[in-house]
């Protein structure tokens, strides 16, 4: 049986000899043909070796019980951290989706997520413009506040501010798309990008209902997904907005047997969800018999 929702990729690309422009072209034709609905991108500008900052997302749905959570990063000194290669790095999310969707037909490409506090809003107003206008609007934008106070400070940006500015970007660019973006280039009339926010917390919620056009939890059981999303249902509608307007897309790491899946995706959709992203850690050896299984599962090419 067909999926109900739209099925994405979450994985990185880092410009490393395996995972260079042509193994990125090559994976995104491979997850086009097998049905996956889109590709998405994770951020972070810089790595470091310690971090004093905790990993806000440890936990992911049991690989048996998707309404328990089981951990699977590891704790130093009883924090979370962040899984990374020792020299891990992250190639730009814009220019990669530039050069996927290029190599592609109807593939979208999405950010999982961009920080938008550590922008100009104006710059990115221009940068998001052209992104459009190259990947004839399939670009989805993901944005969030960040987790890594080591990073903000590294890019030279106010850690503890970085939510009130990650909202007041997102209006302000919402703003200057609206109004041809005060004489910037290019003036194409195209739409606005989906801008989901990122996060489940309270202020994520409102922000997603209010301020965005959808919105991307990570994470997330599949109860604590329908309890979040009635709220972020009341929010919209205090707010006088439209469901039938945003897009939710619920992300998760997914570890489990791929027989599993479906019921999985299935209850997602119940509760909600537009979307499903799955991150699966795959390889540059593996992927495409990774997404060839995970396709077949969900019934994507039938």
């Amino acid at each position: 049986m067909r999926s109900p929702v739209e099925i994405g990729l979450v994985d990185l690309f880092d410009g490393s000899e395996e995972r260079d422009v042509a193994f990125m072209a090559e994976f995104g034709r491979t997850a086009e043909e097998l049905g996956f609905s889109g590709i998405w991108l994770p951020e972070h500008l810089v790595f470091f070796d310690e971090y004093t900052s905790a990993y806000p997302y440890p936990n992911a749905p049991s690989a048996s019980d998707p309404d328990k959570l089981e951990t699977h990063n590891k704790s130093v000194g009883g924090r979370a951290r962040v899984e990374a290669a020792a020299d891990q790095g992250l190639l730009d999310i814009l220019q990669a989706a530039a050069e996927v969707c290029a190599a592609t037909t109807r593939l979208r490409v999405g950010s999982s997520v961009l920080l938008l506090p550590l922008r100009n809003v104006r710059t990115f107003t221009r940068e998001l413009m052209t992104l459009a206008e190259l990947t004839d609007d399939r670009f989805d934008l993901g944005v969030g506040v960040g987790w890594s106070a080591e990073e903000f400070g590294a890019c030279g940006s106010p850690f503890k501010t970085r939510g009130r500015r990650c909202e007041q970007n997102m209006v302000e660019l919402a703003r200057q798309w609206a109004e041809d973006a005060d004489g910037l280039y290019p003036q194409t009339g195209r739409a606005l990008p989906r801008m989901l926010v990122g996060g489940h917390s309270p202020v994520a919620l409102r922000r997603a209902a209010t301020a965005g056009t959808g919105w991307y939890p990570w994470n997330l059981t599949v109860s604590q997904f329908g309890e979040h999303h009635a709220t972020y249902l009341r929010h919209l509608e205090e707010a006088g907005r439209d469901r039938a307007e945003q897009h939710v897309v619920a992300g998760l790491r997914f570890t489990g047997e791929l027989t599993a899946l479906p019921d999985v995706v299935g209850r997602y959709a119940e509760l909600g969800a537009d979307g499903v992203n799955l991150s699966l850690r795959m390889t540059a050896e593996s992927y495409a018999e990774t997404m060839s299984a995970v396709s077949d599962a969900v019934g994507l090419a039938a």
